[in-house]
């Protein structure tokens, strides 16, 4: 571009010229290099904008992927949380369960240790009835067995007996059948403790086996209590897991959410670099270099007659410059029409966001079609004398939304002060 614009505005040197001549045509070419970086802007500042966008674009785009794979941790870590808190309550569930369970096994075994006193109450007492009917059966056999003795010892009635006893036969007759009878009693009353104490002892082996019931009842409530306890632990140590798994995924995520907060306020930080970047045609203003170099002829809101005596008051302004002279965007934006345009001719509208267009028309030749985009200072058309037959110069005109504004205010005076300041033609009142 800068090479196009020295090759236009310049000569090359004869051969024959002096070393003078050579010397003051190179510093003439030194001038119009400086002159044309200085119109339309260092390539390598260009450069260094359209990196930091690259770069900031990057930065975007990792942050909202950093943000997305945030979000989608925390929903993987919240579904773990909502599932820790399912199996928290299946858990404490089961756990009520069991302490049911557990109290209908104190409950159980409260009535079987009492069944089982009431047993042993039993047993014991008849323990106590089995030990009287057990003394009192001795007792009997060892007064029967005395009077068994004694009667022996009196040996059977006979004619000794009856000869020398001092009592007669019937009086001896007498006292043995009482005797008798004394034998008979006690004998019969040996057999009524022996009948009882065998109706005591099958009592007593029933009441037994009915205790070892009992205690066998009892150890197996035991059991299924420690069963029930054990059962219980191990639930309540998965409930403290399960809780503790609860409490860290809730960290992970106040983690995480602090994080997409840093992100998020990272990429608003980001996003508003972004968008006074994409402001950079407003935040530019007055410091926009012209599309070509050359002079201005007419500017805004001038009264202007074209060759064809038609007056009209101009929404922009309109440089004089030779044919053949290439053309250049003012700055960063998108192709929105290119093509001819009626009453313009032939026209190239960009849009540099926040509804700013510059509009550039009276081009001989269009070198971008709609759709594509542009940076700074790209060759966008090339100036002809079929384009300038009716009205004279290059057109820029720059819109914001449907007003026009004053393109004036926008270049870089400095800049046009350094082409042909001098040269632009004053306002005339129609």
């Amino acid at each position: 571009m800068v090479h196009d614009s020295i090759h236009i505005l310049s000569a090359q040197p004869s051969a024959g010229c002096s070393l003078l001549s050579k010397t003051l045509h190179c510093g003439l070419l030194l001038l119009l290099t400086a002159a044309v970086l200085f119109l339309f802007g260092s390539p390598l500042e260009a450069a260094a904008d359209n990196a930091e966008k690259q770069q900031l674009e990057t930065k975007i785009n990792t942050h909202w992927i950093n943000i997305r794979r945030l979000q989608e941790d925390i929903r993987l870590q919240q579904d773990q949380l909502d599932t820790n808190a399912s199996q928290e309550k299946q858990l404490l569930s089961e756990m009520e369960n069991i302490d049911v369970r557990q109290q209908e096994h104190r409950d159980k075994l409260a009535v079987l240790r009492d069944r089982m006193k009431v047993q042993q109450d039993l047993i014991a007492l008849k323990e106590k009835e089995l030990a009287r009917g057990l003394a009192a059966k001795n007792a009997v056999q060892i007064h029967l067995q005395k009077r068994l003795s004694a009667y022996y010892k009196l040996g059977k009635i006979g004619l000794i007996n009856v000869a020398f006893s001092a009592h007669s036969l019937p009086e001896l007759l007498s006292f043995h059948d009482s005797f008798q009878s004394l034998i008979r009693h006690d004998q019969d009353l040996i057999d009524s403790y022996h009948r009882s104490i065998n109706d005591l002892e099958k009592v007593k082996e029933a009441m037994t086996l009915e205790k070892n019931l009992l205690q066998e009842f009892i150890t197996q409530e035991e059991d299924e209590r420690g069963r029930a306890a054990a059962t219980r632990q191990e639930k309540e140590d998965l409930l403290t897991l399960v809780r503790t798994k609860s409490k860290l995924h809730e960290k992970a995520i106040k983690e995480m959410r602090e994080a997409g907060n840093n992100l998020s306020s990272r990429l608003a930080a980001l996003q508003k670099k972004q968008e006074l970047l994409d402001q950079g045609f407003m935040l530019n203003k007055g410091k926009l270099s012209p599309p070509v170099l050359g002079t201005i002829i007419s500017r805004f809101n001038q009264e202007i007659t074209n060759k064809l005596a038609i007056s009209s008051k101009s929404n922009g302004i309109s440089i004089k410059a030779p044919d053949g002279t290439k053309v250049h965007a003012l700055f960063d934006g998108t192709i929105l029409f290119s093509g001819y345009l009626k009453g313009y001719g032939n026209t190239i509208i960009i849009d540099h966001g926040y509804q700013y267009y510059s509009i550039v028309s009276r081009m001989e030749k269009l070198l971008k079609n709609k759709g594509d985009e542009t940076k700074t200072g790209d060759i966008i058309g090339v100036m002809g004398d079929t384009a300038t037959l009716i009205d004279e110069g290059l057109y820029l005109e720059i819109r914001h939304g449907s007003q026009s504004l004053d393109p004036m205010e926008w270049l870089d005076k400095d800049k046009i002060s350094q082409n042909a300041a001098e040269n632009i033609a004053p306002a005339t009142a129609q």
